[in-house]
């Protein structure tokens, strides 16, 4: 009599696996479902199941060891589940001497195979062949991450998506995809590893296949690395593979390629020289779009292998955009739309996966840039000061006016504003509104009897003394002498 324990906290897969094992099996199976892990715990040890199907998300990570050993000390067969396609959730089936991981959303076709796989190997009598079969798979498992210096001579696949969120999607279609010889897969947190264990006839076209055939029916592009025979280790060729399909930075997605084929990264100065840096200068201050365009596509779109590593062309990205940055700053263009782009095309160099997508994107950036203060410039630049001034008019009796206060209000980045003030009406702000304040005063000293001190708190000083410092320094007589001049 075979016992089977599912442990999973999601009913509805607890009772799909249960329907569907009992559907592959002998009436002498046995089958108990648990949602609770202390109930799993009560289970193993009492009634030592031959076959356990569990959720490892279901166990906490300070509980983790306990739970391992109770595993591993009552269980006889394990497949395990998960939701995390995470180097920690392989590494935690590995450690529990797992047949399987599956990842959900689970499928029939992917429980019926591993239930099936685990009555193979496991529950027929365990002769020799079968024990260094086993041994050879968990082996194969561990040696992903940990050297075991072992020559592996088949084929390898590394399959890499272009969108994150699609690995899930790649490992339910690489369990049903009809290979010629079924590889065993290896889930990481943004990889697939096709690990086959026979030779193929010919690894490219069958990864081409894969390719033609994913893409009817999903979107997501797609990269295939392969290594071919050699006598790497399979930690040597996983890592290799994944410098490999780093050539998708330059090359994009939906593409086989070859490993062998791969050079190392070749070294490169990732910062702009002086002289580029003045070429920018004069570009951007230029706007002479079709140069930078010239310029990028030089820059970046006539490389070939050897490519220098991606890291470094982000780092010389980087640097482009901050002499875009520079040109920003003194342009007066950091309104929030375009302080909000900005921090978007820093953000697609850092992370965007594909070359030219990130030199289109700060392209369309500096376009934008220029048609923003294109416009600014064909507003008159009469019309935005007098909109100021009349502003600064209505509000001048307010000691907290500022030059932020006015920026916003004529719809202006404060450090253009301050610009405009300074440079073409050769006037800071804080004099024009000193003037409009002291003009104001006279008014009220000339036409009223209101007191001095009164008088500086109208327009907008809290301190009556350095309202007249203020007063004398503009008009050459202090308040009260303007007073007796206007009574004379």
């Amino acid at each position: 009599m075979f016992k089977i324990l599912i442990a999973d906290r999601d009913k509805q897969e607890v009772n799909g696996i249960e329907w569907l094992v009992s559907k592959n099996s002998s009436p002498d199976f046995i089958i108990e479902k648990r949602n609770e892990l202390a109930e799993v715990l009560a289970v193993l040890e009492t009634d030592l199941p031959d076959i356990l199907f569990i959720e490892l998300d279901m166990i906490p990570d300070t509980h983790w060891k306990m739970v391992q050993s109770y595993i591993n000390r009552y269980a006889k067969n394990v497949v395990t589940l998960t939701a995390e396609t995470t180097f920690e959730r392989a590494m935690q089936a590995m450690a529990v001497k797992a047949v399987d991981l599956l990842v959900k959303p689970l499928t029939p076709n992917l429980v019926k195979k591993a239930f099936q796989e685990l009555m193979r190997m496991q529950l027929t009598p365990m002769n020799d062949e079968k024990n260094t079969s086993r041994i050879a798979y968990d082996s194969k498992y561990e040696a992903l991450f940990i050297d075991d210096l072992m020559p592996y001579e088949y084929p390898v696949f590394l399959i890499e998506s272009e969108w994150n969120d699609a690995l899930d999607e790649i490992r339910a279609f690489s369990n049903e995809f009809d290979f010629y010889y079924k590889p065993v897969i290896f889930s990481t947190s943004d990889h697939l590893v096709l690990a086959f264990q026979h030779d193929l006839q010919d690894e490219i076209n069958e990864a081409k296949r894969f390719l033609r055939e994913w893409e009817i029916e999903h979107d997501a592009p797609l990269a295939i690395a392969i290594s071919r025979r050699d006598q790497h280790s399979l930690y040597q060729t996983y890592n290799h593979l994944r410098k490999a399909i780093n050539v998708t930075f330059y090359t994009g997605y939906r593409q086989v390629i070859l490993a062998n084929d791969f050079h190392e990264w070749v070294e490169r100065d990732p910062f702009l020289t002086m002289e580029q840096q003045r070429d920018w200068v004069y570009m951007l201050d230029e706007k002479e779009i079709s140069e930078i365009k010239a310029w990028m596509y030089g820059e970046f779109f006539s490389m070939k292998s050897p490519y220098p590593s991606p890291s470094m062309l982000r780092t010389r990205l980087t640097s482009i955009l901050a002499q875009v940055r520079r040109y920003m700053i003194k342009s007066g263009l950091q309104d929030s739309s375009s302080e909000n782009y900005y921090k978007d095309v820093f953000n697609n160099i850092l992370n965007y996966s594909v070359l030219y997508r990130i030199v289109q994107e700060i392209i369309l950036f500096i376009d934008y840039l220029f048609d923003l203060q294109n416009q600014q410039v064909e507003k008159p630049k009469l019309d935005i000061m007098e909109a100021a001034i009349t502003y600064m008019e209505k509000n001048y009796y307010r000691s907290d006016l500022s030059l932020v206060e006015v920026a916003n209000h004529i719809g202006r980045s404060p450090s253009y504003f301050s610009y405009l003030l300074t440079n073409k009406n050769n006037r800071s702000f804080r004099e024009i509104l000193t003037n409009i304040r002291i003009q104001k005063a006279k008014d009220i000293l000339s036409t009223s009897d209101t007191p001095i001190q009164n008088t500086a708190k109208l327009v907008g000083f809290n301190n009556p003394n350095y309202f007249s410092r203020i007063f004398r320094k503009q008009t050459g007589l202090s308040p009260r002498e303007f007073i007796r001049q206007q009574t004379l």
